[in-house]
């Protein structure tokens, strides 16, 4: 998500350096206070979450542990390989990039 990077104004002419400098702040405002391993760690704690979701739905639905174990099981699968598959949808869809 490149535009996601790229917040500043158009540089003017002779604003070179100074464009450059706020392409960097903004992107260091984008990383914020938390590093790549907290984020992971949020990425699978969500998803474990929305699996006990799916698992309880499921419950109440069947009302078999079994059956609703065996769905939230393949929804953990199949939710990551939606999710890959829309993430590289949006990385060839040129709306939004600069």
């Amino acid at each position: 998500m490149r535009f996601l990077l790229n917040l500043s104004a158009p540089a003017r002419r002779g604003d070179e350096n100074q464009s450059t400098t706020r392409n960097w702040m903004n992107l260091n405002l984008l990383r914020g206070q938390e590093g790549h391993a907290r984020s992971l760690m949020k990425a699978v704690s969500w998803r474990m979450v929305g699996t006990v979701d799916t698992f309880t739905i499921s419950f109440f639905v069947t009302g078999r542990v079994s059956i609703a174990g065996s769905i939230a099981a393949v929804e953990v699968v199949t939710k990551i390989l939606i999710y890959y598959l829309h993430e590289r949808v949006w990385a060839v869809l040129p709306w939004g990039q600069r």
